[in-house]
């Protein structure tokens, strides 16, 4: 019965009557869909994902200039409810508005959570999450120094290449994220996006994709109309292979990521024969639900995977908490306002490469069930890591090769243009630590062409990541972000 307790407490604002479902087995209703209008509005999202098809140029239409992009579609996003703040002063009267303030918030994230199944509650969707992830993540961090990998990220930038593709080029894609069919899909999506999708003013998770047309091609409407109804996604139109196109780009996703990325420079460079860009955003930030006390932060050294000794601030605290000591690592997490980064401290002459090539790791190292409980002693680097990774290698390691062949890729669906096919695939991270907490955030970028010691005491883990070690943020049931940190 505890197990069903911790899977309802596993998103980030568990109801009573989320706990009772959880007990009783009992599922939870589904309502009908809300309707997503589009209108002419912007973006806002954190996590990008682009796609960038190109093909012959022809004819196109476009509704009126917005920051250099055209806007022609764009989603209305969830009003989520806010969580009120407990009242400054003592007095009654305060006190029994802020109880009625907080019971009106709670019941309007329970009907919010309800509109679809619960992550938890779709078996299929978890387990072919988790694979994906399991997968995903060995091939996309394998190599050297600091990676970050977002899964979510990925999912939703193929989710919605699938819509965009046919016949076996999309049978591909749908292998790859385990679903049986586009209708399945769109289930999945609409069931993830209210897993994570949480901005209540005590954390923030926030997904966004869109859709960059090139405005001298014409496109199917219906596609369009597909991808912002299923997975919110704004439809743009820029002219291809200039400046103010890589602006727009890079502003929306530095928009997106509230400026972790984007900020500094173009995030991709289009050219006049990209067809169209496929984005999904990603954003994440929580507090530590107990922060590290800053007057306990002292420099240390850290060991970078290359034996170079660096002089770093790390924070410290001890807690009795639930630990893992397993073959060749030993883990333990911390609890944030939205989930729970884990962090994972290889064996002596173990790297961090050496546990990702196992597929089933990041399943095995987020089960706390037949862990120790015991005390943690936490000696923690504070980091601000960002990695700009190739993902052509992972999704051809997922089994989607079509789509990078023009001579038999599909993109019937979006264009009548042929041949049209996929050029790159690139995502840019970065997760921020500190005493208060955790920020990160994640974009991905496919572009497509056309023509220590161990103590005595067992009840004691010492998580001193005074060397390269990994680090898991999960919201749930679902793997945000991984990542290696070799040099900080």
């Amino acid at each position: 019965m505890m197990d069903q307790y911790r899977r309802a407490n596993d998103s980030l604002h568990p109801t009573p009557r989320a706990v009772e479902r959880a007990v009783t087995g009992e599922r939870p209703r589904r309502k009908r869909k809300p309707l997503k209008a589009l209108v002419p509005a912007g973006v806002a999202a954190v996590v990008a994902a682009a796609l960038l098809v190109t093909g012959v140029p022809g004819g196109g239409e476009g509704g009126p200039l917005v920051a250099n992009a055209r806007a022609i579609a764009q989603p209305v996003y969830p009003d989520l409810p806010q969580c009120p703040a407990e009242p400054a002063g003592g007095s009654q009267t305060a006190w029994e508005q802020f109880n009625e303030d907080y019971d009106a918030y709670w019941n309007a994230w329970r009907e919010y959570r309800d509109e679809v199944p619960a992550l938890y509650d779709t078996p299929e969707l978890k387990a072919a999450l988790a694979d994906f992830s399991g997968k995903s993540t060995a091939l996309a961090l394998s190599g050297e120094d600091n990676r970050v990998y977002s899964p979510v990220s990925l999912w939703f930038a193929l989710a919605m290449l699938a819509e965009t593709t046919g016949g076996e080029t999309r049978q591909q894609v749908l292998d790859a994220l385990g679903a049986e069919d586009l209708d399945q899909l769109r289930d999945w999506a609409d069931i993830l996006w209210h897993a994570i999708y949480v901005d209540d003013g005590t954390a923030t998770t926030l997904l966004g994709n869109s859709i960059w047309l090139n405005e001298n091609v014409t496109f199917h409407q219906d596609v369009l109309e597909a991808l912002a109804e299923h997975y919110y996604a704004g439809s743009y139109q820029v002219t291809m292979g200039t400046d103010e196109a890589d602006q727009a780009l890079s502003d929306w996703v530095a928009e997106q990521t509230k400026g972790l990325i984007g900020s500094d420079g173009d995030v991709l460079h289009t050219k006049a024969d990209t067809l169209n860009i496929l984005a999904s955003t990603l954003y994440y930030k929580a507090g530590w639900r107990d922060e590290f006390m800053e007057n306990l932060t002292e420099e240390d050294i850290f060991t970078a995977a290359d034996g170079t000794e660096i002089c770093v601030e790390f924070m410290h605290r001890t807690q009795d908490a639930t630990f893992l000591r397993q073959n060749g690592y030993q883990a333990a997490s911390l609890s944030t306002t939205s989930g729970e980064m884990i962090f994972v401290l290889p064996d002596e002459g173990v790297t961090p490469a050496d546990l990702l090539a196992d597929p089933n790791f990041l399943e095995e190292v987020s089960n706390f069930e037949h862990g120790i409980f015991g005390e943690v002693q936490w000696s923690v680097p504070k980091f601000d890591v960002k990695s700009d990774l190739d993902l052509k290698p992972t999704i051809e390691g997922l089994g989607i090769t079509d789509v990078f062949d023009p001579d038999v890729s599909d993109f019937t669906p979006l264009t009548d243009l042929e041949p049209v096919w996929l050029d790159q695939a690139k995502q840019i991270a970065r997760v921020k630590v500190d005493e208060k907490g955790v920020e990160a955030a994640a974009v991905t970028l496919l572009a497509t062409d056309g023509a220590a010691a161990l103590p005595e005491d067992p009840t004691i883990c010492v998580m001193d990541l005074d060397r390269p070690f990994l680090f898991i943020i999960r919201d749930g049931s679902a793997i945000l972000f991984v990542g290696v940190v070799e040099q900080v």
